[in-house]
């Protein structure tokens, strides 16, 4: 018999106290958000050399500031969203699935939120494209049962 992995989602839910019973409800719960949305569970996210997944700023003061995960459906739009507003000279893609991007959310308290963009994520000529926000502390609520 193949055991499969343990979701990174739920093992990082149980290190940090919540039940796996409740991480489990919990990423249905935003996986049914993301299908009724239309949007995929296979994420891309951009980083920079200055900086993290989406943009989020690695050590230093400036990770005491809320920071945002953003996320895309393709690697394309991703890609095309950091070179069009210039996040980095060499952005470079990383691909996430859902459990991974909310194990991000939850174990990195100074990101206050993923934002999945919508597609096309070009629609949008400044600021963020539209799409379905996760935020931190609408994870922790379903976490602890709430919502």
């Amino acid at each position: 018999m193949i055991m499969s992995e343990p979701d990174p989602f739920i093992t990082a839910a149980c290190r940090q106290g919540f039940s796996a019973e409740a991480a489990t409800a919990a990423l249905a719960t935003l996986r049914l958000r993301l299908a009724e949305h239309g949007l995929a569970e296979r994420l891309y996210a951009y980083r920079t050399a200055e900086r993290g997944p989406g943009g989020a700023q690695a050590g230093g003061e400036a990770t005491r500031r809320p920071r945002l995960l953003l996320a895309f459906q393709s690697a394309d739009a991703a890609l095309s969203f950091a070179q069009h507003h210039g996040l980095g000279r060499s952005p470079r893609l990383i691909a996430l699935s859902l459990p991974q991007a909310l194990t991000v959310l939850l174990q990195r308290s100074n990101i206050s939120a993923l934002l999945i963009a919508d597609e096309p994520a070009e629609a949008l000529p400044s600021g963020l494209p539209p799409g379905l926000r996760v935020a931190r502390d609408t994870l922790l609520d379903l976490l602890n049962g709430v919502g």
